[in-house]
C-alpha cells in the first residue's frame, strides 16, 4: 500500500509488476495498493501530471491585442512600413 499525494495520484494511469501491466492494482482515494508476489523485484507506478505553459487566458489576452491593434492602425492609418 502506498499512499502518494493528491496532485501525483490523478496522474497515476499504470501499475508495472516486474515490467509487466498489472491488472490487480487499486487506486483508492489517496492510497494505490498492489498485490505482487513473493519475489517481485520492481513495481513502477507511471502517471503524468502536465501544467500548462500558457493558459487559455493567456491566448485570448493576446487575440484581443492582436485584433485591437489592427482595428487602431487601420483607423487612424497607422502602418509600419511608411508608404510613398
Amino acid at each position: 500500500t502506498i499512499s502518494p499525494s493528491t496532485s501525483t495520484q490523478k496522474g497515476i494511469f499504470m501499475v508495472l509488476v516486474d515490467g509487466e501491466e498489472s491488472d490487480d492494482a487499486e487506486i483508492n482515494g489517496n492510497t494505490v495498493i498492489v498485490p505482487f508476489n513473493a519475489g517481485t523485484e520492481q513495481i513502477e507506478i507511471i502517471g503524468t501530471f502536465v501544467i500548462p505553459e500558457f493558459g487559455t487566458i493567456a491566448a485570448m489576452i493576446l487575440a484581443v491585442a492582436i485584433i485591437s491593434i489592427i482595428a487602431i492602425s487601420s483607423k487612424s492609418r497607422l502602418s509600419i512600413v511608411p508608404r510613398y
